[in-house]
């Protein structure tokens, strides 16, 4: 049962202080820069609507693709599309700034983890960040214990 006392309580103060200071970082500015402009940006919805949109009907046609060949030219209008979105401008930055962005998140996480012990492990679900194995099937494999 949780107890409620003056650690908890200043627990709860330091997570809002750090809250606020993350919030003041150089690198969520940038990513909300970058979020508003991307979503500032009517063309680049529209494309992205129309490609969600092409998505859809391939989806549903393309277990007829060997009977219909212009479910193949529906494929490639799609790769297409993505592309194009793929090397937008605005569609980079904001990739990039939400990659800077999870890297800080995981940086924190990883330190308040430490904090409580060297064994909990952080997946910080970044593609070069190390990776817990996963458990051993079986009776009695799933908890690791050292």
């Amino acid at each position: 049962m949780l107890k409620i006392n003056s650690q908890l309580f200043a627990i709860e103060d330091t997570l809002d202080d750090l809250a606020a200071a993350f919030l003041n970082l150089e690198v969520v500015r940038t990513y909300k820069a970058a979020q508003k402009a991307f979503l500032a940006d009517k063309h680049l919805q529209k494309e992205i609507s129309n490609f969600q949109h092409y998505n859809e009907d391939y989806n549903d046609q393309k277990t007829f693709i060997k009977y219909r060949p212009e479910v193949k030219q529906l494929r490639r209008k799609i790769f297409e599309k993505k592309r194009q979105l793929d090397l937008n401008e605005k569609v980079i930055a904001l990739r990039r700034a939400e990659v800077d962005l999870q890297e800080v998140l995981a940086k924190i996480a990883q330190k308040i983890a430490e904090s409580v012990s060297s064994d909990v492990f952080v997946d910080t679900g970044l593609p070069l960040a190390p990776h817990k194995p996963p458990h051993k099937k079986g009776y009695g494999n799933n908890i690791k214990e050292r």
